[in-house]
């Protein structure tokens, strides 16, 4: 007998939301983190639409998004202050938010964790650092102390035990332990730069600073990141380090004081709210998963930060793996399915990390016959902004993206029974059948719609009207219905993390679906699976 179904070391905002995700279908998830309490001060900073999706979807949006500050534009400037490059973060986007957000991350902690609170099944041990991993066929096992914060750091206390799982996750971060434990090695995709960060608190919340929302001063002199007001009335800089300057220094009061001086900030009018020198790395891990060890979040990959993805990119980790361990931890799906986890996070994440590499390469830019040249392409408007990564392959129809397969499904507002809003509030989340007319489960299969009934498949008939059925819901603005249009299909099935896994055309090919779907995500269709399925259910 195992202690718990998994053992999940590290937690992080990454961490927290995988652990709610698994406690929200009622597995069991026992989380260590060697830091006595929530970190207190802001890193991340930057979230976009398809993260307030998975927040809205474990039920932490109704106090953060209070917090949360919609950004319309990221702004990218010379040194003479000629705009660069405009990327649109105030397009419309399928998640039914905005589509990117500056926020405080404690305040996005906090609200997590209410979430986490409201699941009995998760236990949580601050104070806990994992210092052994050992996989073996059946279950991992891990040995953990207890830590206390002193003046010399982190002290163990002497106490110690050892936790068994069925699988263990490492949400530990950059330097990982169940990393390096269980022997996966980083690949170094080649950009290391080293910036002091600092979030600035004005003593006065209605002060006046000269500063976009969010933006890059392209500057040979000196590259500069800037965000307004991350929350708690405080401004984010991050200044690269020359050639010849120290972390130490640089990390200096004086000296951010003097950086800061052309914003007119000082001592006099703005308190230090954290200072760090970081080092901005790009490095993915060469797998994602070893026997019953998986990765998550910071553990698996870290990019420069100038899409302002590395939290994002943990959180699609987060969500992507959780649907995957449900159906394992609930015998509805093999455990090859896990492996599914590698082949589509892996090539998603560092997309991401080479397209803030492309970017970090245009900030940090310091010879002058470089600029000059960059600054003309630029200006002429010869260099257009990133294109967003999708899935590439995995458990998607066919096996791989096409332009809508892969992609990220719509929520829009619709009204059912009285109540009107964004449609996983209305509707639920998990798998979902989308489909423009209410009649095509009629002519399934009784093994078609046991593969419905195993996953647990919500089925929404979306129209302009509401009818006399159980499953009918209004489309309140014909969002639906153009994107059916789009797509060309009248039939989408949706997977728990958003996208897209493929469409149909009719019933026939609704049922043909639905085998590819049964066979892409390993199901098992046994009665015992059914059982363990029920049982879970019966938990949430």
């Amino acid at each position: 007998m195992v202690d718990v179904d998994v053992i999940q070391v590290g937690f992080g905002p990454v961490g927290q939301v995988h652990a709610a995700l698994l406690g929200a279908q009622g597995h069991t998830v026992a989380a260590f983190d060697k830091w006595p309490g929530t970190y207190p001060l802001p890193r991340a900073g930057h979230l976009d639409h398809e993260i307030m999706r998975i927040l809205q979807g474990i039920g932490a949006t109704d106090a953060f998004r209070l917090q949360a500050i919609p950004i319309p534009d990221y702004d990218w400037v010379n040194a003479a202050g000629e705009l660069l490059l405009r990327i649109d973060w105030n397009a419309p986007t399928p998640s039914g938010w905005k589509s990117d957000y500056l926020f405080y991350q404690p305040e996005l902690e906090a609200a997590v964790l209410d979430a986490v609170g409201r699941h009995p099944s998760v236990t949580v041990e601050l104070g806990w650092e994992a210092v052994e991993v050992t996989n073996h066929p059946d279950h991992v096992e891990v040995r953990v102390r207890e830590v206390e914060k002193t003046e010399a750091g982190l002290t163990p206390t002497g106490n110690e035990k050892t936790v068994t799982g069925r699988y263990l996750i490492g949400a530990d971060g950059a330097n990982s332990l169940v990393r390096r434990q269980v022997g996966i090695e980083w690949e170094d995709l080649g950009f290391e730069e080293d910036w002091l960060v600092t979030d600035i608190e004005p003593h006065d919340r209605d002060m006046v600073i000269d500063m976009p929302d969010a933006g890059q001063i392209c500057d040979p002199e000196r590259p500069v990141s800037l965000f307004r007001w991350l929350g708690r009335h405080t401004a984010r800089w991050e200044f690269m380090l020359l050639d010849d300057e120290s972390p130490e220094d640089m990390a200096k009061e004086e000296t951010i004081w003097s950086l800061l001086s052309r914003w007119g900030l000082s001592a006099d009018n703005a308190s230090i709210v954290r200072k760090k020198v970081y080092g901005f790395r790009s490095l993915i891990a060469s797998t994602f998963r070893r026997d019953r060890t998986l990765l998550i979040g910071d553990s698996a990959h870290l990019m420069p930060p100038f899409m302002g993805q590395g939290l994002s990119s943990g959180l699609r980790d987060a969500v992507n793996l959780a649907w995957k361990l449900d159906l394992v931890l609930s015998a509805r799906a093999g455990d090859d399915l896990l492996d599914a986890y590698t082949v589509e996070r892996r090539p998603h994440a560092r997309a991401y990390i080479e397209a803030s590499m492309a970017l970090g390469r245009v900030v940090c830019m310091k010879d002058p016959d470089e600029v000059a040249a960059r600054d003309a392409a630029f200006l002429a408007g010869e260099v257009p902004p990133p294109v967003l990564p999708w899935l590439y392959e995995g458990v998607l129809d066919g096996g791989e993206s096409t332009e809508v397969i892969g992609r990220l499904g719509l929520q829009a507002r619709v009204e059912a029974q009285g109540r009107d809003g964004l449609a996983d509030d209305v509707i639920g989340t998990g798998w979902t059948l989308l489909s423009s007319r209410g009649d095509y489960l009629d002519d399934l299969t009784a093994e078609q719609r046991a593969i419905i009934d195993a996953l647990g498949m919500v089925h929404a008939h979306v129209s302009r009207a509401e009818l006399d059925s159980a499953h009918s819901v209004v489309d309140v603005d014909a969002d639906y219905s153009r994107w059916f249009r789009d797509i060309g299909s009248p039939i989408v099935i949706v997977r728990p993390d958003y996208y897209v896994f493929g469409h149909a055309a009719n019933s026939a090919e609704l049922g043909a679906l639905l085998d590819r779907l049964a066979e892409r995500a390993s199901l098992t269709m046994s009665p015992a699976a059914d059982a363990v399925h029920d049982k879970a259910a019966a938990q949430v």
